[in-house]
């Protein structure tokens, strides 16, 4: 099944193997994830926020294994993932987050790059 997939496609699966792991982390251990990113004890809000992760994960492997005419889902996902370091620069600079958010937002940034790469090496 794998062995079957685009790199561009396997970039968004292994995306969706993250956001499993973020999800179930702010759904079982909130505290674990409050405690990196903000001073303020977890409410039922983690808990929504980690199930969110889970399905949009669902969506991103569920694509990646069926990617025919997925191309363009592909590259939006691009978009939008690129965008989330520039958001977590700004809760910081605005003191709304701790700065180890960042991190989150270079992992997106890192896997967005590889998944654009692989569609380019693809056209050409």
């Amino acid at each position: 099944m794998l062995k079957d997939m685009s790199r561009a496609a396997l970039s968004v699966f292994i995306f969706g193997i993250y956001m499993i792991l973020l999800g179930l982390t702010f759904l079982l251990f909130p505290e674990l994830m409050i405690s990196l990113t903000s001073p303020n004890p977890p409410d039922i809000a983690s808990r929504i926020l980690g199930m969110i992760f889970l399905f949009m994960a669902y969506l991103f492997i569920r694509v990646a294994l069926d990617e025919e005419g997925m191309k363009k889902f592909f590259m939006w996902t691009v978009h939008i993932r690129v965008t989330v370091i520039i958001f977590q620069i700004i809760f910081v600079l605005l003191a709304l987050g701790n700065p180890f958010i960042i991190i989150f937002g270079v992992i997106d940034f890192a896997f967005a790059a590889w998944t654009f790469w692989e569609l380019r090496k693809e056209k050409n």
